[in-house]
């Protein structure tokens, strides 16, 4: 019988080499460094820069036509690195190429006194690989059985066994290269560790050459090894010359397309090879849709993994992995679908097949918030509870944004939400009540309703929250609706717990904040009303913060703003001249103010004593260093002193120069702060020159001020 050619043994030596290494050929690499260079001192300095070239040539894909052989002695000097030395750092330049339908690539060549070595290696190898797994010698063997053991071993995905037993077929047996042979030898590459799609062309072109027609089978086993290993266009290749030769494409073969499609990202053209397989009547395999579902999950196309999954759930498929359905869960649940999310806690949770760890468990909380699923969101409140979880406000915030988000919204079980918090020793803040502010500021008319249910839920013995009640207040604030929300704050004692016993109220800083807000808001600027909450505030020792005295100062800067616009307004030379002088009185009360807040944060400077100030709200107190309005504040502050003549405007203006770095936005836009003060000063000079004033740059006019009838 006919032997295999001299090229191709030389490529069956050549490819049984590298397999004895253990090693795949790589990559070109260069090793230089001291240390290799002392423990091989063939490496010489000066082979180094010819190795460099040779690696730079080699990289690069050379035409066969045009390709010539490497020098013997750079050969002879790689095989040796190659075979005796089994490091790293050796030059094997591969090329990997599936160009166009004749399965054509670069073949690596062999000089003539390099194959002598390699032949004396691969005699070595080839006797010590001539048993098989259970220690049989091979050659023993007749050839029906080794042709049956190739098969076998290729459909193992034994490489190099299968190269083994091949080389041993055509040199001991005189077999002649056939295509059973290389189907075999091309299927062992399904192995994910030693397969690799350019040796499966290597083949094909082995087989154009010999004189060989792929058939059915070839075609079949190379896409098998594709959905391996992704070549798309050997993959179009092979599809091609099956169509140019009437092959039919079983089910198998489909399948391993579309994985092969799958596993390259290519999740349009793979789900369409699905459906069309699906409309064809073919039996879709279990492990391909389980694919599809990890791969559409893990790149975020949630939809499509649920249509799988759906599709299978709804036609009654019989063991459906539990990982499919937890992975399923996860991108589910994170991605915010709820179709998906609901029917797999649905179908699985419940039923007890699944147990979600309690980040799943937040997320289709998430989900069920988003999609208004009362039902979904209360299922998974009670596996928690069966699990021992102990609950945070997030939990409760997400079930209270459920409730709102049913139709219709159930505004009575979200205050509740809040009452249980409360039970549960939760603290509640501002977080835990947007939901709710949203809701009502979408719909003015039900803050009323909103009150009289907390009130009959206190009725009840529901322990009401004081942030329920600041939301009531906050949101009459917005309104603008100053007279209701002091309504609520003067019944705020009614809510107060009997266990708590007798109590004034138990309003906090935040109550006060709120409402100072609204002292600001109202039309005209109530800054009498703000020196009440002042002393609510004294009378019940409550503690302001940075806030409250921002708000503080913005209440007397809006009023004595429209004090004065109503004195250029008016045409009573009296009426006008009392309006300067209440915004003059005005504007001096919210500098004092901001004097207060300075000596807060003075006060922590001094840590032997405390130092009394002139704080309007009577209170000692140690700070953090750099108490200083917003910026927007600041910028009011020193613009209306200069509107009214207030030299002081330059010390407020000096003061957010100095902690600019405090303030958020006055690096960015402090200059045109003081460019706003300086053209407000000049115009009240301009204006005042012009009526004739006599004291305008003093601390107060006290003409126009005894003139009102204003103490200073």
């Amino acid at each position: 019988m006919p032997m295999l050619g001299p090229e191709k043994v030389s490529s069956f030596k050549l490819q049984l080499a590298r397999d004895e290494l253990e090693m795949p050929m790589p990559p070109t690499k260069l090793a230089i460094d001291p240390l290799w260079q002392c423990l091989c001192p063939s490496w010489t300095q000066a082979a180094i820069p010819r190795a460099r070239r040779v690696a730079a040539q080699s990289t690069r894909p050379i035409p066969r036509c045009v390709k010539r052989p490497p020098p013997p002695h750079a050969q002879q000097r790689h095989l040796s690195t190659q075979i005796h030395s089994h490091s790293h750092a050796y030059a094997a330049p591969t090329t990997e190429s599936t160009a166009g339908p004749k399965f054509t690539y670069v073949k690596h060549a062999v000089s003539q006194r390099g194959e002598a070595v390699h032949r004396r290696e691969h005699a070595l190898g080839l006797h010590r690989n001539a048993k098989g797994d259970n220690g049989q010698d091979l050659r023993k063997e007749p050839t029906p059985y080794l042709y049956s053991r190739l098969r076998a071993l290729a459909i193992g995905g034994k490489v190099r066994e299968c190269r083994v037993i091949a080389e041993l077929l055509i040199k001991e047996r005189k077999e002649k290269p056939n295509v059973q042979l290389y189907n075999a030898l091309i299927h062992s590459n399904v192995s994910h560790d030693e397969g690799a799609a350019w040796r499966v062309s290597e083949y094909l072109e082995e087989m154009r050459e010999a004189g060989l027609q792929p058939d059915t089978g070839t075609c079949h086993v190379v896409l098998k090894v594709l959905s391996v290993h992704p070549d798309h266009l050997l993959r179009t290749d092979t599809l091609e010359y099956m169509k140019a030769r009437w092959f039919q494409l079983n089910e198998d073969g489909a399948h391993e397309v579309a994985a092969g499609l799958l596993r390259e990202g290519l999740f349009e053209q793979g789900l369409e090879k699905l459906d069309a397989m699906r409309r064809e009547g073919v039996r879709l395999h279990g492990w391909l849709q389980d694919m599809a579902v990890y791969m559409l999950s893990a790149a975020g196309e949630v939809e499509e993994a649920y249509r799988i999954m759906r599709l299978r759930y709804d036609g009654g498929e019989i063991g459906l992995s539990r990982t499919v359905w937890y992975t399923l869960l996860d991108a589910g649940s994170s991605y915010r679908h709820h179709p998906s999310t609901s029917l797999i806690w649905n179908s699985q949770v419940n039923a007890g097949y699944l147990n979600p760890s309690t980040g799943i468990c937040l997320n289709v909380l998430t989900t069920a918030a988003q999609a208004g699923d009362a039902v979904l969101a209360t299922d998974v409140f009670s596996h928690l509870s069966k699990r021992g979880t102990a609950f945070q406000p997030i939990h409760y915030q997400l079930l209270l944004e459920c409730y709102l988000s049913t139709t219709p919204p159930d505004l009575k079980r979200a205050l509740s939400i809040l009452t249980i918090m409360t039970l549960e020793k939760l603290d509640i803040s501002l977080a835990e009540t947007r939901a709710l502010y949203l809701h009502l500021r979408s719909q003015p008319a039900l803050v009323a309703e909103a009150f009289a249910t907390l009130r009959e839920l206190h009725e009840q013995g529901r322990k009401i929250p004081i942030a329920a009640l600041n939301l009531i207040i906050e949101c009459y604030v917005q309104q603008r609706n100053l007279a209701e929300a002091m309504k609520v704050y003067k019944l705020i004692h009614t809510f107060v717990p009997m266990a708590e016993g007798a109590k004034k109220t138990f309003a906090n800083i935040e109550t006060f904040n709120l409402l100072l807000r609204g002292c600001r808001l109202a039309s005209p600027p109530d800054e009498g009303l703000a020196s009440f909450l002042v002393s609510e505030l004294l009378a019940l020792r409550i503690k302001p913060t940075v806030l409250t005295y921002d708000r503080l100062i913005l209440v007397f800067v809006e009023a004595a703003s429209h004090a004065l616009k109503a004195a250029s307004t008016t045409t009573e030379p009296t009426q006008a001249q009392a309006q300067r002088a209440k915004s003059l009185q005005l504007s001096d009360w919210a500098f004092r103010h901001f004097i207060d807040m300075q000596a807060v944060s003075a006060s922590a400077r001094d840590h032997s004593h405390d130092h009394p100030s002139n704080d309007v709200l009577g209170l000692q107190q140690k700070a953090t260093l750099g108490w200083m309005p917003r910026f927007g504040t600041v910028e009011r502050l020193a613009t209306q002193l200069a509107k009214v003549g207030d030299r002081r405007c330059w010390d407020v203006l000096q003061a957010g120069e100095d902690q600019g770095g405090g303030v958020d936005g006055w690096e960015a836009k402090g200059k045109w702060v003081r460019r706003n003060v300086e053209e407000a000063w000049e115009r009240a000079a301009k204006a005042d020159h012009a009526r004739g004033g006599e004291a305008f740059g003093g601390r107060l006019m006290g003409q126009e001020a005894e003139a009102a009838g204003v103490s200073t």
